[in-house]
């Protein structure tokens, strides 16, 4: 039973990651469509220099609804069986939610970077882990003011802590490598803003405003 449940929380999990909120939001609130800006790339940091700083927060609320979705979904599907494992299937829901949001079929695999997706998965896991990345990624925002940066600090401060916080009997390990992998697609997917960081080149957070129009990564 255990491995068609799987199959289907990576189903649901990955058509609800292809489901782009900057898209869906500016088609259907300002009927605008921005799919094909930045290369097909298109996320938070797209979807303010089209419509500004204080719709960010709709994007990110829609991707945290659509990442509680499919995690609650896979953690009471993992409770079907006796002995289930149901902070496994929010985890992997979680997995599988970064890999549709990065690679969407729809969109020829150009997609987001899966960031608020897993930040939601963790915190479903274990309140604990997903505290401790937050807590991380608000921090070194708010001393670099690099997004990118601050992403992948948090998305990696919560892969040590589900090695640490998730319980044994909820197999560890197992969520441990889940956390590993969604990690390093999310690094991978960084990889641009990576290079412009050590080059310097990479464009702070303007807070309260437009992000300037040299802006070409997006970092959600």
């Amino acid at each position: 039973m255990i491995p068609l449940l799987l199959i289907l929380i990576a189903a649901i999990s990955y058509f609800l990651g292809t489901l782009s909120s900057p898209i869906l939001l500016a088609k259907y609130v300002f009927h605008k469509d921005i799919s094909r800006q930045n290369r097909g790339i298109v996320g938070y940091n797209t979807f303010v220099r089209n419509f500004g700083q204080k719709w960010g927060v709709a994007v990110i609320g829609a991707d945290i609804l659509k990442s509680l979705i499919a995690c609650l979904i896979g953690n009471l599907l993992l409770r079907i069986p006796g002995d289930g494992y149901p902070v496994i299937g929010a985890l992997f829901a979680g997995f599988c939610l970064v890999l549709g949001d990065m690679y969407p079929i729809q969109r020829k695999f150009r997609g987001g970077k899966g960031v608020v997706c897993l930040l939601t998965a963790l915190w479903l896991a274990d309140w604990r882990v997903g505290l401790l990345a937050l807590g991380v990624f608000i921090a070194v925002l708010a001393l670099s003011q690099f997004m990118s940066f601050a992403s992948l600090c948090g998305c990696f401060a919560g892969m040590i802590a589900a090695w640490i916080f998730v319980d044994a009997e909820q197999m560890k390990g197992l969520a441990g490598v889940l956390v590993l992998f969604s990690f390093l697609f999310i690094a991978w997917r960084h990889r641009g803003n990576i290079q412009k960081l050590l080059a310097k080149k990479e464009p702070k957070v303007t807070w309260g405003r437009k992000p300037e129009s040299r802006l070409r990564e997006d970092n959600f």
